[in-house]
């Protein structure tokens, strides 16, 4: 990927502020002010854009670096800049969208309730494994998504501190397996 001056970044706001400019000719000052650099940088600028010493200064026409800044701005450069740029900001947007999907947030539990436990689980959700029955049965009813989140996240939370009950309680028991 190529390296772009920084000031690509605000050309638009660059050709404003020259266009503004009430002087016909702009030196390092006015070139530095600009475009936002340094002493060296806006004289590295001027050179670039072709100005010609005027007394014991370099300067430009501001109309010539206009001239040039909208010859830049049509040049393939820039167009690169632009696709570049535009691709960047696509890959953040699909990140961020990414991010989004693999986050939710759910109600939390009251601050004065119990610790997450098979027993305080809300009474929408079952989940239990039938006598006799090699298969478990888990069943969740639910208002909206929200809801059906939250339940889950509540039964997570319960699975994840009480790990011994629910694997005693995900296990068929000794005397239900086949053939016994």
């Amino acid at each position: 990927m190529a390296r772009h001056p920084e000031w690509f970044e605000q050309l638009d706001a660059v050709e404003e502020v020259i266009h503004a400019s009430p002087s016909p000719s702009l030196g390092r000052l006015e070139i530095g002010a600009a475009f936002g650099v340094g002493e060296r940088d806006s004289i590295r600028l001027l050179h670039r854009f072709g100005a010609e010493r005027q007394g014991d200064a370099l300067a430009i026409s501001r109309s010539g670096l206009l001239a040039q800044l909208g010859s830049l701005k049509e040049g393939e450069a820039y167009q690169a800049f632009l696709r570049q740029r535009g691709n960047v900001a696509a890959q953040l947007a699909k990140a961020r969208e990414e991010t989004r999907a693999r986050q939710f947030r759910v109600r939390s539990l009251p601050p004065c309730s119990p610790q997450a436990g098979f027993e305080n689980l809300p009474a929408s959700l079952t989940w239990r494994r039938a006598a006799g029955s090699p298969a478990g049965r888990f069943e969740i009813v639910y208002e909206n998504g929200e809801d059906l989140l939250w339940q889950l996240a509540e039964f997570l939370e319960a699975a994840g501190r009480n790990r011994p009950e629910f694997f005693r309680g995900t296990e068929p028991a000794e005397d239900d397996s086949p053939g016994s």
